[in-house]
């Protein structure tokens, strides 16, 4: 997690309990103490759930962090509905947007959590903006250190990067975003498949695996691949492998 995604995920950490708590005030519902349990539950489901997004690359966030935020919104609800705690009369439109939201706990806007939450939710926002303008490498590996070390490579040559974890997620629907390189670990069960899709996409693909192994190196190739190095060789000249930004 980088620096951005670390202060939103401290912030709205911070901003939790807080918020409920003001809420359930706002509702006028007593003795709020009673859910600390509750509470404390959504802490650490909201901790958990927030890394789970913040750490993935901005192209595979399916959520904001804002409707993580609204979902930790369950626990201390579920705690309300079990008490047999009225709920409030609610507005029309926030139901329709957040109909579990029964208690109206859940904030519609970043700027509801205060002032530090809210910037870091800016920055966080600015950053996706500007990743996901840039124009984007492939990657398909589950080799954590082959993401970091291309990640790396990317970065400084002014890429993004799409992380493909398997096959299902390259190709999509046409007009879908698609990188102006993509590097393809040979050794990951769905190459074959990624590299024939790239290739019909029309995708410059070049793929990396075991100095050994020339027959995947060959039959990548065949498949549509422009090129298939050794991973020693590949790693070593990445960042001319690159197309240079005009």
């Amino acid at each position: 997690m980088d620096d951005i995604a670390a202060a939103l995920h401290s912030a709205l950490l911070a901003a939790f309990r807080r918020t409920v708590a003001a809420r359930m005030a706002a509702a006028g519902i007593p003795e709020p103490d009673r859910f600390d349990d509750a509470l404390a539950a959504g802490e650490t489901w909201l901790d958990g759930a927030l890394r789970a997004v913040l750490e993935r690359p901005f192209p595979e966030q399916r959520r904001s962090p804002l409707e993580v935020f609204q979902e930790a919104m369950r626990f201390p609800t579920e705690a309300l509905e079990t008490a047999g705690v009225e709920p409030p009369e609610r507005d029309a439109a926030a139901a329709a947007a957040l109909p579990g939201d029964r208690y109206d706990l859940a904030p519609a806007s970043s700027q509801d959590l205060g002032e530090e939450a809210w910037r870091a939710h800016l920055a966080w926002g600015a950053a996706k903006a500007r990743a996901m303008s840039r124009p984007a490498v492939g990657l398909l590996s589950s080799n954590l250190m082959d993401r970091t070390r291309v990640e790396a490579a990317a970065s400084a040559a002014g890429y993004s990067v799409l992380v493909w974890r398997d096959g299902s997620a390259v190709g999509g629907e046409q007009g879908a975003r698609l990188p102006a390189v993509a590097f393809v670990d040979l050794a990951h069960e769905d190459a074959d498949d990624v590299i024939r899709t790239l290739a019909g996409r029309g995708v410059r693909a070049i793929g990396y695996g075991p100095h050994v192994d020339d027959f995947a190196m060959v039959r990548a190739r065949s498949l549509g691949a422009a090129d298939a190095l050794a991973r020693s060789q590949f790693f070593r000249t990445i960042g001319d492998l690159l197309p240079d930004l005009v």
